[in-house]
């Protein structure tokens, strides 16, 4: 491996800690605003070994917060565009991809160290909901962040002490239902009341790329034993 690529990271984190996030695997679900920046901050701080799902192309109107995404690609499988930026970031990296809906993942990879749910699909985020507990792995799920303009509002809480949030509400009512329990399940969410009716979903870069890295930083203090 080429160290001096990640040498900034290695001279902050230390080299054990470096090794340890260089074997973890990290599953992404959904590559929209929230999931292309998480993956590309992990990509970026030496994480390597990751598993990409999601079902979807890149349209025009994903460009405006999509971090991964260019003109270019547009008409394109979504997980066949994160690959090839992650390996341009770092070629070394192991990507498994999977051109799909959340629920038609199986649960079948030996090791899978962290679940991001980045997803907007509410039947999807349930399911992963689920699963990760069905298989001890631990998770973030990604909350509302569209009609939202402050990224000093996004935060790591667990869903029953999330405020504001439509999704948040509707979460932890369907997870109570079945029969998980809402402070057992990490989230990112934003204090900020949504700006306009959320059946409309807007948004810039700010905030989800902002729910990307608070994804990302929660990730790499979760995982490495800090010593600094």
């Amino acid at each position: 491996m080429n160290k001096e690529i990640f040498s900034r990271t290695i001279g902050l984190l230390g080299e054990d800690n470096f090794d340890i996030i260089q074997n973890q695997v990290i599953a992404i679900f959904g590559l929209g605003g929230v999931g292309c920046t998480a993956i590309e901050a992990l990509a970026r701080t030496g994480f390597r070994n990751f598993l990409i799902i999601d079902f979807d192309v890149v349209e025009a109107s994903n460009l405006n917060r999509q971090i991964l995404y260019t003109y270019k690609d547009i008409g394109r499988n979504k997980v066949d565009v994160a690959k090839e930026r992650l390996l341009a970031i770092n070629p070394e990296a192991n990507i498994k991809k999977y051109c799909l809906k959340a629920q038609d993942f199986v649960f079948d990879e030996p090791i899978i160290d962290f679940i991001v749910d980045a997803i907007d699909d509410v039947d999807g985020k349930l399911w992963l909901s689920k699963k990760a507990k069905e298989h001890n792995i631990p998770s973030v799920m990604s909350l509302g962040m569209a009609n939202r303009f402050e990224l000093s509002e996004v935060y790591v809480t667990t869903l029953n002490q999330t405020h504001h949030d439509p999704l948040a509400k509707k979460m932890r009512y369907l997870v109570k239902r079945k029969g998980l329990d809402p402070k057992e399940i990490m989230v990112v969410v934003s204090k900020e009341t949504p700006k306009k009716d959320q059946e409309k979903l807007f948004s810039t870069m700010i905030v989800p790329s902002s729910a990307g890295l608070t994804i990302a930083k929660y990730i790499l203090e979760s995982i490495i034993i800090r010593r600094w």
